[in-house]
């Protein structure tokens, strides 16, 4: 387990799922749908944060969140020497964490794997062009962290459907789009914000990248992820680090209707706690006050 239980944790975790659901069930947040991972760090840095989860093992399609992910396996691929740092690898690592644009993260893909997409391919071919593609898998497999059991991070974002052998690919075996459950998206982040992915100063470079300031110009920015999002509504003094993840209708109905956030938030003389949420469903996917409502009423909790 990544995080220790402990009596007060474990009752501010239930509160909140309890007031969540009480809110937001008749806006369309059904429990089955829905699921909430929160740890509390110490400022010392030492030991495991106290957590708690609410369906936290369930695997989502993570629409955006999964750019974390991304962005952790092409800092690794820099630190071992397997790609090399240029100014567009840094300007497309900039516009997947702070726009979340997706042709940027479709270009560090193919760059941390060694593959492109799109046109079909004989099985021969794309039996190996999937094994290079699942090569971001096996990354995060060596971890051996067991929160991080089972998730797929090998697909390509896209804005609506796929053709060609990204179609084949994420219809292979069945369903084979990316997963993650929430206990694996608040891992990563934490890891992130306390030096413990890939090293110290590469963690660094990740948490300077998904920092959201809360600065009128920058909060005016389409695709900032704060309005509307867990971060909203945090502290006015409070520092946060977030990445969110949305979609609507995709005509793919398995990836349409999310609405996921993932917070890191630091107030002077509070714990810093990192928060993740993962909903899916079609009126809760655009109900704008849902995320802040759960991060204004887990800031309140945990300052009590």
């Amino acid at each position: 387990m990544f995080f220790q239980t402990s009596k007060r944790t474990a009752a501010i975790g239930h509160q909140l799922v309890r007031d969540a659901l009480q809110e937001l069930g008749p806006r369309g947040l059904a429990e089955n749908d829905f699921s909430l991972t929160l740890l509390v760090h110490d400022r010392s840095g030492e030991g495991l944060p106290e957590g708690f989860a609410h369906r936290g093992d369930v695997m989502f399609y993570p629409c955006s969140i999964i750019k974390i992910f991304y962005l952790a396996a092409a800092q690794a691929a820099l630190d071992a020497g397997q790609i090399e740092g240029t100014p567009e690898l840094d300007r497309a690592m900039h516009d997947m964490i702070k726009w979340s644009s997706n042709t940027a993260t479709n270009y560090i893909i193919d760059l941390i794997t060694g593959t492109t997409g799109d046109t079909d391919l004989d099985a021969e071919t794309m039996r190996i062009w999937r094994e290079r593609r699942y090569g971001i898998n096996t990354y995060f497999e060596s971890l051996g962290l067991p929160e991080l059991v089972g998730i797929n991070v090998s697909q390509k974002l896209m804005d609506d459907d796929r053709y060609g052998r990204e179609k084949a690919f994420v219809q292979f075996g069945g369903n084979n789009h990316n997963r993650l459950t929430s206990s694996a998206a608040a891992s990563m982040l934490a890891r992130i914000m306390t030096g413990k992915m890939v090293s110290p100063a590469r963690s660094k470079v990740m948490a300077d990248l998904l920092q959201r300031p809360r600065t009128p110009e920058f909060l005016q920015t389409p695709s900032a992820q704060v309005l509307n999002y867990l971060g909203q509504a945090m502290p006015e003094d409070a520092s946060i680090w977030s990445k969110a993840g949305w979609t609507g209708w995709t005509r793919d109905p398995q990836a349409s209707y999310r609405r996921h956030d993932v917070i890191h938030v630091d107030s002077p003389g509070a714990a810093p706690f990192t928060l993740a949420v993962f909903t899916q469903g079609q009126r809760i996917s655009a109900d704008m006050g849902m995320l802040p409502y759960i991060g204004a009423r887990t800031a309140a909790l945990l300052a009590r």
